[in-house]
């Protein structure tokens, strides 16, 4: 009467490496889709946060009673017509720059995507 011997069993190195190469494979094509929402996220934040200044300086001006080309800073805007001072989440923390009543607030980045087309055109 032969000995049965006991296998164990498992996954052989050759079937452990296709499936690394293909999980490998999977994120190398989904990677860039993923940086390109990461960037139009970016980029949605940075234009509603120059909306929001735009709209506080409009808001300013009118209780001001300030003329178009008056200077305006950010402590202007801060706390009565914006709850906290926004940042660009593409610039690292930067401000941005308030510009005068009439000119659109501009983002610190100058990325060409970060820009908030005020006059409807």
């Amino acid at each position: 009467m032969p000995k049965r011997v006991a296998r164990r069993r498992g996954f052989t190195l050759v079937e452990i490496m296709i499936v690394v190469f293909i999980i490998a494979i999977l994120v190398s094509l989904a990677l860039p889709s993923w940086m390109n929402a990461r960037a139009r996220a970016q980029t949605r934040t940075c234009v509603a946060n120059l909306r929001q200044i735009h709209q506080a300086k409009e808001m300013y001006a009118l209780a001001t009673q300030s003329q178009t080309g008056a200077t305006v800073s950010m402590s202007d805007l801060v706390p009565n017509y914006l709850q906290a001072e926004p940042f660009c989440p593409a610039g690292g923390g930067a401000s941005y720059a308030v510009n005068a009543i009439g000119t659109p607030p501009t983002c610190p980045t100058g990325l060409p995507n970060h820009v908030f087309n005020w006059t409807g055109d």
